[in-house]
């Protein structure tokens, strides 16, 4: 029998979901308060202590938030979704030039590629184009915030998370679907 997340359950537990995309198998984690984590097929997170799920929950739950999140990243590959319109779980220090660079990539248009230094001096730190780069690292929503939209400046595509076929896969994706 299919579980749901109950309306008395916390609203940090986090639940967790599959979903195949043309880039492979993703993993989504959420809670109610949003979602939380993408990962990629290959990466190992710890979901021992989550609940997978089973089955369509209420509004404003932790199986709401992965079942929107799913159908928003299907239309994305579909072309039929260029702006990502989900309730993110990522906590945030606004002074740390992580958050704000990270925050910062949700600014850049679908299509659109912009530099490790473009990035960093829209997140208010011109010379840190580094680490706008390990920002782009870090990022623990990939293709929900675009990181793979931010390219080195010398050319070529740069590293991704997802592998740089991925990033070059999404790059191609949105470039074809203007």
């Amino acid at each position: 029998m299919a579980t749901a997340l109950r309306k008395d359950s916390p609203p940090n537990m986090h639940m967790w979901t599959s979903l195949d995309t043309p880039l492979g198998r993703l993993t989504l984690v959420g809670s109610a308060q949003g979602l939380s984590h993408v990962y990629f097929d290959g990466e190992t997170p710890d979901l021992g202590s989550m609940q997978r799920l089973t089955d369509v929950t209420e509004p404003g739950s932790a199986g709401a938030v992965l079942v929107d999140a799913s159908q928003q990243i299907a239309e994305y590959f579909a072309g039929i979704r260029r702006e990502f319109e989900l309730l993110l779980a990522v906590p945030a220090t606004p002074r740390a030039f992580r958050d704000r660079a990270q925050r910062t990539l949700r600014d850049i248009p679908f299509g659109e590629r912009w530099t490790y230094s473009a990035l960093a001096t829209a997140a208010g730190s011109a010379q840190a184009a580094r680490a706008a780069g390990s920002a782009c690292a870090s990022n623990p929503l990939p293709i929900v915030v675009p990181c793979h939209r931010v390219v080195p400046a010398s050319g070529g595509l740069g590293s991704y998370r997802g592998g740089v076929a991925a990033k070059r896969l999404l790059l191609e994706h949105e470039a074809g679907n203007q």
